[in-house]
């Protein structure tokens, strides 16, 4: 008798657990379109609504049914929690009714992090300042802008590109350019000191290790020419759709380049002249290989973008190219005469 009473309510426990579920799996698709079950139960994948495919039929937003993480095979994008998806691409209806009926028990006190294997972004300054906004009495403030006034750096750009100061010790004297994802969220930012004789680091950054991030992301049109520098002063002379590597490092498995090819996004390489035998002829090679259209602006007679005016970048990259492997060749035979020259010369 008591066995098949417990036979029953396991039955009864079994049927509300299945009922629950699918009443989650139709929420989802409520907010994200038509998904597929797994054959194992174990996964439910959508339609991904930040990499937007066009094809409705790619789903590749793949929900684990039992605690909610989640990842796109496509972007990237991950998380323990559905709440941030809803927030920004649900209504505020269904954003509530997931939080009270559908929310994991485990995370019902846990804070909503997009990304749960990265570090928290170091926030800016509590008494970060836009320079556009910025008192000029300020003697602080005034150097700044003297210093971006013979980098050819004007008010529009420190509109755009939201450079501000602080006048925490760490900050002060360093003009901040934040960085922003695609949500909007501050993911990273730099701050590049202003006095030729400040012994301190050119750049200073946040002490967290820099996540997989993508410089300016906010403001990149993946649909157009998308240019990339190395530095973000370099970024504000090659034109408003850029980014910069913070570095030199352009890595297949990057955030960056998942973009790229995900959007077949057309590059311009500007990178440093110090890397044009090395790094460029690299980087072009791995570009072609994924089909992506590529041409390299030529920043030899100015060592870097950052040392152009706007006008002369402007023309490098009407005037950039697609190099053949021809080009590649008559340049290293070029450098090579270079160096053979120098050597007899030396000798």
């Amino acid at each position: 008798m008591t066995s098949r009473f417990l036979e029953q309510d396991g039955f009864r426990s079994y049927d509300k657990i299945v009922h629950s579920i699918s009443q989650k799996l139709a929420f989802i698709e409520g907010v994200f379109g038509k998904g597929v079950l797994a054959s194992n139960g174990k996964n439910f994948s959508v339609r991904c609504p930040i990499c937007a495919p066009s094809d409705l039929n790619k789903r590749k937003l793949a929900i684990r049914t039992s605690d909610d993480a989640h990842h796109c095979w496509t972007c990237g994008w991950r998380s323990y929690s559905l709440a941030p998806l809803i927030k920004k691409y649900g209504s505020a209806s269904q954003l509530h009714r997931y939080r009270t009926e559908f929310l994991p028990e485990g995370l019902k006190n846990r804070r909503e992090n997009p990304d749960p294997e990265s570090k928290t972004v170091t926030p800016l300054p509590t008494d970060f300042t836009l320079l556009s906004l910025a008192n000029l009495a300020n003697p602080d403030v005034k150097a700044a802008w003297t210093y971006l006034n013979s980098r050819g750096i004007d008010i529009r750009d420190a509109w755009h590109y939201k450079l501000g100061f602080s006048n925490e010790y760490r900050w002060r004297r360093r003009i901040m350019m934040p960085s922003f994802d695609t949500c909007g969220a501050l993911n990273f930012f730099v701050a590049r000191n202003i006095d030729a004789n400040d012994r301190r680091t050119k750049y200073d950054n946040p002490d967290d290790v820099k996540t997989d991030i993508v410089f300016n992301e906010l403001s990149i049109d993946w649909n157009r020419q998308l240019v990339i520098c190395e530095g973000p002063f370099d970024m504000m002379k090659c034109g408003d759709n850029s980014t910069a590597l913070l570095g030199s490092d352009l890595s297949p498995s990057s955030r960056l380049f998942s973009q790229i090819l995900l959007n077949n996004t057309p590059i311009a390489l500007a990178l440093d002249a110090d890397m044009w035998y090395t790094k460029t002829p690299k980087y072009v090679k791995l570009l072609r290989s994924y089909d992506i259209d590529v041409v390299v602006v030529d920043t030899r007679l100015t060592q870097d973008p950052g040392s152009m005016t706007k006008s002369q970048f402007a023309d490098s990259l009407r005037c950039a190219l697609s190099p053949s492997w021809e080009d590649s060749f008559m340049d290293k035979l070029s450098k090579l005469s270079e160096v053979s020259l120098r050597l007899k010369h030396a000798y």
